[in-house]
């Protein structure tokens, strides 16, 4: 005699699995950590934003273990048709300069259980609506290697 049900139960486990990853990858921060640091890194644009009006685009740097994030630094990616017109830190001890579409913002140390935030003004020009614009940033210090942090948010560009 056959049964169906070891058939059904790994069907429902595969469903179970895919609908996990899918809600995973929809995430935009990301959290990684080495030798007692761990830091999270994330990025709060708009849904939508107007062509020709400026907007601002958050980006949170988090040490959130017991550790300090030493030599930290956050690289922000900012996609075409955007201009960045400036940066702003809400902490005085960190520098964040940009040069094209990319932002460099020095963290150095960042104390266990805090944060600093970088509020990045942009502007974007377009004739049509543009969906799926997506920006990335990444952070990296003492234990964190480039890709181990990295945080994207999505919005559109409308007319």
């Amino acid at each position: 005699m056959r049964s169906r049900f070891p058939i059904t139960r790994l069907a429902v486990s595969i469903l179970a699995f895919a609908a996990l990853a899918t809600l995973t990858a929809c995430n935009n921060d990301d959290v990684t950590g080495a030798n007692g640091a761990l830091g999270r890194i994330s990025v709060d644009a708009p849904d939508n934003a107007t062509s020709g009006q400026n907007f601002n685009i958050q980006v949170t740097a988090e040490a959130i273990g017991v550790q300090n994030i030493d030599n930290g630094m956050v690289t922000v990616t900012v996609p075409a048709p955007l201009t960045i017109v400036g940066v702003q830190s809400d902490d005085p001890q960190t520098s964040a300069t940009f040069n094209g579409n990319t932002v460099t913002w020095t963290l150095g140390t960042l104390d266990s259980n805090t944060q600093s935030v970088l509020t990045i003004t942009v502007n974007g020009t377009t004739a049509s609506q543009m969906t799926g614009l997506v920006v990335s940033a990444q952070m990296t210090g003492n234990g964190i290697n480039a890709g181990d942090a990295v945080a994207t948010d999505t919005f559109n560009l409308n007319p």
